[in-house]
């Protein structure tokens, strides 16, 4: 893999030798923890002698807010991203500043700053989660390894020739003792609402639900190594096909086959950064990167049920009615002799006077249910302020 799309990164990651050598240097055998995580840790840690009366009257010498702080202060917010506003307020000019030509320059080169600001809002469009107050913590503090994990939508590509490139899709947080299956969960794409059929005899039908003991196959492949989901006794190896190619090819190495519900993120080696591969529905594919291995510290959430932690998402783009332009697509009609798209993304109205006469299929097309922004993440997600 690494001959085809050669990585700017060289160091290959093992987790747990990583997790070894960071508490090697943190707290290091035989020596005195260099990380206090209570306050009689400070007392031990700086070899404090006196009785806990006299630590606490040091203590409170040294607090910063009992000693720096006054009630003129102006009260601090604590940052959160999904608290901030993608849109700022602009600040009114008085018609007298405006007679100046230093403010009427500064007006024009903002203007021209906004314009080019504007061309990549569309960049910023995705919503944070902001975690509710901590239950009952069960993790201690630098006693796991955590890892970002960034995937990005499905796109169009074709060797050769540039149809689209990676858009952010959703972020989350996990522990290394947590297994890849448990991610895999966690993560949303619409292909998870199917199985889409062609519903052009009848779009009235109702949906069909995927059952929860139908076969759900997928894979990760991180590095050199296909994770294969096998849970269920009717999913399929996905990678075989692949591995089998792969052992024809020369400029391919090694391909490995694992079980992701017996693999943890601890036992992962990786580059940081480095493109991967979430395949599952056949040929839906994303691309995923672990944009940050580190100790889990104080300030993370230190209560195991909650990870992974769905921590971005980008909202998902609605896509208006080829025909009429205004509302928003329901349907995805393909193979048709009456558009000149192929697929056409059609509006609930506009698919049934378009297509049909009293009651009755027109032409020939295939159409299938488009979900469009009708669903973000999954129902087990925390609520999300809009950014």
């Amino acid at each position: 893999m690494e001959q085809i799309y050669k990585p700017k990164n060289d160091q290959i990651i093992s987790v747990r030798q990583a997790f070894a050598e960071f508490r090697q240097e943190l707290l290091p055998p035989n020596l005195m923890p260099r990380v206090p995580f209570a306050e009689e840790d400070i007392a031990e840690a700086i070899g404090f002698t006196g009785s806990n009366n006299q630590f606490n009257d040091l203590l409170q010498s040294i607090d910063l807010d009992l000693n720096l702080s006054s009630t003129k202060d102006m009260r601090v917010v604590p940052f959160h991203p999904s608290r901030v506003l993608a849109v700022q307020k602009q600040i009114e000019v008085p018609e007298k500043a405006r007679k100046f030509r230093c403010v009427q320059n500064a007006l024009r080169i903002t203007g021209r700053i906004r314009k080019n600001l504007d061309t990549r809002i569309r960049y910023n469009k995705h919503k944070y989660t902001e975690s509710p107050p901590l239950e009952d913590p069960d993790l201690d503090p630098f006693s796991e390894m955590l890892l970002q994990i960034r995937f990005y939508e499905p796109f169009k590509y074709k060797t050769g020739v540039r149809l689209g490139h990676p858009k952010f899709h959703q972020e989350f947080y996990v522990i290394g003792s947590q297994t890849l299956a448990e991610l895999r969960d966690k993560v949303y794409c619409h292909c998870d609402s199917g199985p889409f059929f062609d519903i052009s005899d009848n779009p009235h039908q109702p949906e069909r639900k995927r059952l929860q003991d139908e076969a759900n196959p997928g894979f990760f492949f991180i590095h050199d190594t296909f994770y294969n989901d096998m849970r269920n006794d009717r999913n399929m190896d996905y990678s075989e096909v692949i591995r089998k190619w792969a052992e024809r090819q020369k400029c391919v190495g090694e391909l490995k086959c694992r079980k992701m519900e017996e693999t943890r993120f601890d036992e992962l080696r990786f580059r940081l950064g480095y493109p991967q591969v979430y395949q599952h529905h056949g040929n839906c594919e994303h691309i995923f990167l672990i944009s940050d291995c580190r100790l889990l510290s104080p300030t993370d959430i230190l209560t195991r049920k909650r990870y992974p932690i769905l921590n971005s998402y980008v909202f998902p783009r609605s896509i208006p009615c080829n025909i009429c332009g205004h509302c928003e697509a329901n349907f995805i009609v393909k193979n048709s002799d009456q558009h000149i798209f192929d697929p056409a993304y059609v509006c609930q109205a506009c698919f049934e006077s378009y297509h049909y006469k009293d009651g009755k299929k027109i032409g020939e097309f295939e159409a299938y249910r488009f979900l469009g922004t009708k669903v973000a993440v999954k129902d087990d997600e925390p609520e999300v302020e809009n950014q």
